[in-house]
């Protein structure tokens, strides 16, 4: 134990120990490796493995009726150093063409299920990989996992980092937000699951649609109160003229309605041409 001076008296000094990994289970030390090629076996996880250390044991995840591989694997080893190590120096390497994504298996998946400190990442360049976009976002606190969504070998333009705190991911959404990577401006937030965002967009929708009718029902009781104004005063001056000796002429009501629906005509509703329309239509009758 190291010890130093302070004020003449001997004091111990503690160095920081480093974060450890998630407790060994049965003695060994989990990964879970995802995102594989679906022609790996087990044995090529092992050859890639093995390099690293002793390998307690492989197993990689197959459909129950099918037997087909379902592109996740779980690698065991005997020390929390060796799989460290296997994290640190394998983490996003090709396996048969295509990137691996390796995190600490989580026996609680508490976190990864509820979203918690998951971020969503968008507008990223194509260049971008998952090793980049870790690196871009390691600075701001330890990353359980981290990927770029990708298709046919291609990139989708976003991908998703998660956090092992809160604080971290919130760190690094407010010092990356809007910044420029490669020339684009990339999106941060926090991340969402699909049935949450549908109903937030359910719920806006159904919002949306309700201040439409509110506003198409004060609409049309507004034209028709007009409507029925202008109808009294039509009929106001046509009884005025059928009192008197001079020949009704039903053009000056014409030209009135004609002005009225050019007056409206930039809101281009079907509803108030035919409320003149028909207005007009009674009078001549």
């Amino acid at each position: 134990m190291a010890v130093q001076f302070m004020y003449g008296v001997l004091v111990p000094v503690t160095t920081p120990k480093p974060k450890l990994p998630p407790e060994a289970d049965n003695g060994v030390w989990s990964l879970y490796v995802g995102d594989l090629d679906p022609q790996v076996t087990e044995a090529d996880l092992i050859d890639k493995f093995r390099l690293i250390g002793p390998i307690a044991s492989v197993r990689l995840c197959c459909d129950s009726f099918a037997g087909d591989s379902l592109c996740y694997a779980y690698v065991n080893f005997f020390t929390s150093l060796d799989s460290s190590t296997a994290l640190c120096f394998l983490n996003h390497k090709e396996l048969k063409g295509k990137p691996i994504r390796i995190m600490w298996s989580q026996r609680y998946p508490l976190t990864r299920k509820t979203g918690i400190a998951n971020l969503f990442v968008k507008n990223l360049h194509p260049s971008i990989t998952s090793a980049q976009l870790q690196s871009m976002f390691s600075k701001f606190g330890k990353i359980l996992s981290c990927k770029v969504a990708a298709e046919n070998g291609k990139t989708k333009g976003f991908g998703f980092v998660q956090y092992d705190s809160e604080q971290s991911s919130m760190t690094a959404r407010n010092a990356l937000h809007g910044t420029l990577v490669e020339g684009k401006k990339i999106y941060v937030s926090k991340f969402a699951k699909k049935s949450a965002r549908t109903v937030a967009h359910g719920d806006a929708m159904m919002a949306s649609l309700e201040g439409q009718n509110k506003n198409l029902f004060i609409a049309r009781t507004q034209q028709k109160e007009i409507a029925n104004c202008h109808i009294e005063k039509l009929k106001a001056s046509s009884l005025a003229i059928k009192n008197s000796t001079h020949p009704v002429h039903y053009s000056s009501f014409q030209s009135l309605g004609e002005d009225l629906i050019k007056q409206k005509q930039h809101r281009n509703t079907g509803n108030r041409s035919f409320v003149w329309n028909s207005s007009l239509h009674m009078l001549e009758r």
